[in-house]
């Protein structure tokens, strides 16, 4: 199964020329650490908050270092931001027993982040928050509908929901909304769309989850008004195959 997926996300991310990849990333690539020192403590100060519980990620913390350390090196742009590191897991994990693991993950990391940068505010500022506007919109419309309760809640704080799902659910790709059993499952879905798609996609699976998590949101902002956006941040899917149904479904 993870040989499969690796396959998969190596021809979805990377493309045919994989061993013309490869070559770069031994020649110009790995070992590079040239980064200012700010970014190199933000990376492990990083490092030991994603998937503490998971053994294998203490094991590899070094490796998983040196490969963020050294697409902030290539990547000046892009540099590091928080959630790169949960990306760089993920991508690690699934590709561990290939024979190039370090340079189709890196690889694939490069790929993925070509395509959330429209998510990311540093890159352009304008851009990032007329994106979140215009998807805030047409999700409201479609929460009112069956959830109303929870988006006249959620209309005082616009601005703070759409940030936050913006940068910490559709930038990452839910990494720290799903469980870590149950991600791979979820990217496989993901990776598998067409770019022009994703952002339909990243709305369409927010709405599953919250359309899901609505009457315990409404429960606790009945009892803490102030922390709803600390309870979004709270969800966590279990079983996410439900809505990756929905969504499949809603595709067609």
């Amino acid at each position: 199964m993870q040989s499969a997926r690796a396959s998969r996300w190596r021809s979805y991310l990377i493309g045919a020329d994989v061993s013309e990849k490869r070559d770069i990333y031994y020649t110009y690539v790995r070992g590079r650490r040239d980064i200012p020192m700010t970014i190199l403590l933000t990376i492990r100060a990083d490092l030991p908050r994603t998937y503490p519980a998971l053994h294998w990620a203490r094991e590899n913390t070094e490796r998983l270092e040196a490969l963020l350390v050294s697409y902030a090196a290539v990547h000046r742009g892009d540099s590091y931001l928080q959630g790169f590191n949960y990306f760089m897991l993920i991508l690690l994990y699934t590709f561990k027993e290939e024979q190039h693991a370090d340079a189709d993950t890196w690889w694939c990391f490069a790929r993925i982040v070509g395509l959330i940068r429209p998510l990311m505010p540093d890159f352009n500022v304008a851009w990032f928050h007329w994106l979140r506007r215009h998807w805030i919109t047409n999700f409201f419309a479609k929460l009112k509908k069956h959830r109303p309760r929870l988006t006249s809640i959620l209309d005082n704080d616009v601005d703070a929901f759409s940030s936050l799902i913006t940068c910490r659910w559709f930038m990452i790709w839910f990494a720290q909304t799903v469980d870590f059993e149950e991600i791979f499952e979820l990217w496989d879905f993901i990776i598998g769309q067409p770019p022009q798609l994703l952002m339909q996609v990243y709305t369409m699976l927010t709405y599953e989850i919250i359309y899901d998590a609505a009457p315990t949101l409404t429960y606790k902002w009945a009892q803490e008004p102030v922390r709803l956006m600390h309870a979004f941040l709270s969800i966590r899917v279990k079983t996410v195959s439900t809505a990756i149904e929905r969504v499949r479904k809603n595709l067609k």
